[in-house]
């Protein structure tokens, strides 16, 4: 099926004038699609433009210490995101000169760097037929197609890679790769279908027959386990304390209030529950004040002027707690 003279043209007349598409760097762009994997483009672009003014250079970013870019994160969740974006800038200082490769098989040896992302930064940034499939194209191309495959499985994920790669031959693979992106992001949407506004209607099948609501296919995910805990707020002459107890693996090198699943609770003051919710697991945190109970002791603790929660790196689901509690701005 060839789509690509509707698509392209739509593209060039209809995509949102983001900053990072503003020119064609490819450092810029690989931050960008890194920022906005499970993100909101809006909620990302303030995030974008502190970035790249902190770190305006792959040079910058893997010479800035990763406390600093974990505070530059914060709040944008999925952490782990920055901690692969210093390793892989320190990596192609290393290995590439300090400039990213053109080739998809070395952009995909940089750490953070997997299929997708070497796809767009190759296909955007150095117009290379490589193939970008994200969530907005999986919707695009099992709706055009009326595919019925499960998009949660990898032989989907190939299927369509496949796909895309024979409509992209031959085209303009930058706005090709956008044009597909876009259109899933502002037309093809999940739940609101404006396929009026498609250049594709005429040719995509699910519109001929009705049945845009029944794609893409994919079985629903498992209902996340909940953790409860006791987590504790306890400021003492101007200093909080807090822990770097990160051996459940979430965010390491990162702040959090010293939480517990059992202690003893006396000499604290309810206060309120809070719930958190990760892509694998759900918090529910009842929030303890101190008032004159025995201190944690183990080894993860450690006080902090409460000033220094400005500068240092802490977890999203206890920042907001500290926010709320007027703790810290």
């Amino acid at each position: 099926m060839d789509i690509q003279k509707e698509l392209c043209e739509w593209f060039r007349k209809n995509h949102r004038k983001l900053i990072f598409r503003e020119n064609k760097d490819p450092y810029s762009i690989w931050v960008s699609e890194i920022m906005a994997q499970q993100t909101r483009i809006e909620t990302m672009l303030p995030y974008y433009e502190n970035w790249m003014r902190d770190y305006p250079t792959i040079e910058a970013l893997a010479n800035a210490p990763i406390e600093k870019i974990l505070k530059s994160w914060e709040g944008l969740g999925y952490y782990n995101r920055a901690r692969k974006l210093h390793e892989g800038a320190k990596q192609v200082m290393n290995d590439y000169g300090g400039k990213l490769p053109s080739d998809v098989e070395e952009l995909e040896k940089i750490q953070g760097i997997g299929p997708y992302t070497a796809g767009a930064i190759a296909s955007i940034a150095f117009d290379l037929e490589a193939v970008a499939v994200d969530g907005n194209v999986l919707r695009v191309i099992t709706r055009l197609l009326e595919i019925e495959d499960d998009i949660s499985k990898p032989a989907t994920v190939k299927k369509v890679k496949n796909i895309v790669s024979e409509m992209m031959k031959g085209s303009q693979p930058s706005d090709f790769t956008q044009g597909l992106m876009e259109l899933g992001a502002l037309v093809c949407m999940p739940s609101v279908i404006l396929c009026d506004q498609c250049p594709l209607n005429q040719k995509c099948q699910s519109y001929a027959h009705h049945t845009q609501s029944l794609f893409p296919v994919k079985s629903k995910a498992k209902k996340s386990p909940e953790y409860v805990f006791m987590t504790l707020l306890i400021i003492k002459d101007h200093q909080i304390l807090l822990s770097r107890d990160d051996q459940d693996g979430l965010m390491k090198g990162f702040y959090r209030l010293p939480q517990y699943e059992k202690m003893d609770l006396e000499g604290y003051e309810f206060i309120k529950e809070y719930k958190h919710v990760y892509s694998h697991k759900k918090w529910i945190m009842k929030l303890y004040e101190w008032k004159k109970g025995k201190l944690p002791e183990d080894d993860y603790v450690i006080w902090k002027d409460i000033d220094e929660l400005k500068v240092i790196p802490i977890i999203g689901a206890h920042l907001k707690i500290l926010k709320e509690r007027e703790v810290c701005q």
